[in-house]
């Protein structure tokens, strides 16, 4: 092949048919979905089903009127990147 020449569909798939699909996060190629080594797609929801769930995996804890259960959304806010400007 010369070096202007394009490589034909047939041989850039076959020359694909071993990559390195999803197995880390520094693969040359990436499917879309939830997974760890996966890229999220344009209209991903954060509901757990295309992507991750946003808010999975944290804990409110206390009495819904309590300062415990305040202080627990806050800090779950803020681990989001929430910026807490409150007094107390």
């Amino acid at each position: 092949m010369n070096d202007g020449d394009k490589p034909s569909a047939k041989a850039v798939e076959d020359f694909h048919t071993n990559s390195d699909l999803d197995t880390r996060p520094g693969s040359q190629h990436h499917t879309l979905g939830p997974g760890g080594n996966q890229a999220a797609p344009g209209n991903h929801t954060h509901d757990g089903g295309s992507s991750p769930q946003i808010l999975a995996g944290y804990v409110i804890t206390g009495s819904r009127g309590s300062d415990a259960w305040r202080q627990s959304v806050n800090a779950l806010l803020v681990r989001l990147g929430a910026k807490d400007n409150s007094t107390a």
